[in-house]
């Protein structure tokens, strides 16, 4: 893997859902179309006044309420919704920790425990530790990502960043789980 997109603590930026590219643009061109065709407008507007297709259609209320409105009633919440679609696409990380030191999700680049370690140390990452597996600057990450911290820190340690893989959408430990286990991959 490309040393970039690999972080002083194990991690890998490729991996993250905050750098997936493809998630923030598509959250970017939902919210563009449907600005673009005012569908926001028409669902919130709809939403409200959907009782009035019942001449039209000529329905009875309870027909009309089954057939159109409890399908419409969640369009009310069209301004919420457009505010997330906003709000995931203001989340994305556009650089890795290694181009500008730290993690930049939302746009703005924090130091972690782990980094401000390792920097305190001189040391290029946690692999260079030699207590990166009882670490409790990892702690947090370990709980998310379960062994693929200690995998990686291993692998960049034994092998070089070269040998570390991408995990795609099997790298958090939440993914991995299946049936109440969490499912180990082979290296």
């Amino acid at each position: 893997m490309d040393k970039k997109l690999v972080c002083p603590c194990g991690l890998t930026c490729c991996d993250c859902l905050f750098y997936k590219s493809e998630i923030y643009e598509t959250a970017h061109k939902l919210k563009q179309l449907i600005k673009d065709h005012e569908l926001d407008k028409f669902l919130n507007i709809f939403s409200k006044n959907w009782r009035a297709m019942g001449d039209l259609l000529d329905m009875s209320e309870d027909q009309l309420s089954d057939a159109i409105g409890k399908k419409f009633e969640v369009f009310n919440q069209m301004p919420v919704f457009m505010n997330v679609l906003d709000s995931i696409v203001k989340l994305q990380c556009k650089t890795t920790c290694q181009e500008v030191s730290g993690c930049s999700i939302g746009g703005n680049t924090h130091q972690c425990k782990a980094l401000n370690c390792i920097k305190s140390k001189n040391y290029d990452g946690c692999w260079q530790c030699s207590d990166f597996e009882n670490c409790d600057n990892l702690r947090f990450l370990k709980n998310g990502y379960g062994y693929v911290i200690e995998d990686n820190l291993k692998t960049i340690k034994e092998k070089g960043f070269e040998a570390v893989k991408s995990r795609g959408n099997k790298y958090y430990a939440w993914q991995r789980k299946n049936n109440g286990r969490v499912n180990e991959l082979s290296s």
